[in-house]
This record gives structure tokens, C-alpha cells and sequence, in this order.
């Protein structure tokens, strides 16, 4: 009986240890995301004062946030809303509208819309194709998701995400890496909805702080359950 318990204290002992290592890797891991976040938003906070460049040729790639103004054609027939983007409460899509620059596609995000009623899409006509656009470059991240954009082949057509690859496969051509958001109101935009709008560090380093408490409270039941061990 002895070594039984002896046993299943050695077992208890071993998988305390490793739930102390995952909260800990999760605690660094909370923390790499607050930094990161916190330098997204610092950037996003220096860069969006900043004068806007007027670019001639769109080059294959730009920092995040980079304010630039380019002119081009929007092009109305092959637009996209982007589902569950929420402003002022208030459920509703984000305009994607692809863009021609010269020879090249780059996608523009216009601004809010509001989407309640998810019986009807809402009016996202253009008045003037022929225009220049005043925003920021931006790479939207890839995000994990249930449903399949590409069994949707409406226009406009309903995005849960900004995935290049599947929007150049819709288009049928070839588009830039990168969106421009509209920064500004200017012909053609919608509401105008700041992504980066609060800094979302504090959020990380607090889960951090959970995981933390949770590795000390297990480095404490390792010590206590050791300390039986030795006492029999």
C-alpha cells in the first residue's frame, strides 16, 4: 500500500510540475502578445498624424500604416463586405472594394456600413470610380474560421476574412498583399471606423497575471504534496 501511494504522489508530483510549466509558457505567451499589440498601437498612433505621400506606381509592400494617396478605378461589380465588424454597438460589415491602380489590384477598405438587417445587404453603390484615395496600408492577419468564403458567389460578396489568396481566386487576378483603409472622410467613403482604436496591452498582461497565480498556486501543492512524500 505504501508503494501505491508512493507511486500516485510521484505521478500527482509529475503532472503538477507540467501544468506549472504551462502556465508559465502561457504567462510569457500573454505577455509577447501585450508587447506586440502595445508596438501595433504605437505605431498605428504615430503613423496616422502623419502626412499622407502621393504614390504614382504601388510598390509590392509597405509598413503597416504607411498614409499614402494613390488614384485609381474602383471597381463597383466585384465588392466584398467584411461580416462582424461592430461600431457604436452596433453589428455591420466592412466595405472592401478592389481597386485599380495602373496594372495593379489593391483592395480599399472603405468604411462601416451597418448590417442589422440581415435580410437585405446594404447599398454600397459608387458614385465616381475615377477617384483619388487617402488612407493607410494595412495587412489584415489571418484569422481561424468554421464557414467557407468561396461557396459564396454573390456580388457583393459576404467575407468572414481578408484572405488574399481566396480574393485574388473570386477576382480572378492578381492583388496586392496589402489593403489601404480609408483614414479620412473623401468621395466614396463610408463610415470611417479607426481599427486601432484603444491599446489592448493592459487585457494581455492581465491574463498574464492569471496564469502567473495559477503557476505559483501549483508550485505551492508541489511543495505541499513533497513534503508529505518525505514524511512517510
Amino acid at each position: 500500500m505504501s508503494n501505491k501511494k508512493t507511486i500516485m504522489r510521484f505521478i500527482g508530483l509529475i503532472s503538477l510540475a507540467f501544468l506549472v510549466i504551462i502556465c508559465l509558457y502561457l504567462a510569457s505567451w500573454q505577455i509577447e502578445r501585450g508587447n506586440e499589440k502595445d508596438a501595433i498601437y504605437k505605431s498605428y498612433q504615430k503613423n496616422i498624424s502623419s502626412e499622407a505621400q502621393v504614390i504614382d506606381e504601388l510598390a509590392g509592400y509597405y509598413n503597416d500604416f504607411t498614409k499614402i494617396k494613390v488614384s485609381g478605378v474602383l471597381l463597383s461589380d466585384n465588392q466584398f463586405l467584411l461580416d462582424n465588424k461592430v461600431f457604436k454597438r452596433r453589428a455591420g460589415y466592412d466595405v472592401i472594394t478592389p481597386m485599380l491602380v495602373g496594372e495593379k489590384v489593391v483592395l480599399v477598405n472603405r468604411g462601416w456600413v451597418d448590417g442589422n438587417n440581415r435580410l437585405s445587404l446594404p447599398d454600397i453603390d459608387i458614385s465616381t470610380p475615377n477617384i483619388e484615395v487617402e488612407g493607410y496600408t494595412y495587412v489584415y492577419k489571418e484569422t481561424f474560421l468554421l464557414g467557407n468564403d468561396a461557396l459564396d458567389t454573390n456580388w457583393p460578396r459576404l467575407i468572414q476574412s481578408v484572405n488574399i489568396t481566396e480574393i485574388s481566386d473570386a477576382l480572378g487576378r492578381e492583388i496586392l498583399p496589402f489593403s489601404i483603409v480609408m483614414s479620412v472622410s473623401q468621395i466614396n467613403s463610408l463610415q470611417i471606423r479607426e481599427i486601432h482604436q484603444q491599446n489592448d496591452k493592459l487585457k494581455h498582461y492581465m491574463y498574464a497575471g492569471q496564469w502567473f497565480i495559477f503557476s505559483i498556486i501549483g508550485f505551492i501543492l508541489i511543495i505541499v504534496l513533497f513534503n508529505r512524500s518525505s514524511d512517510v
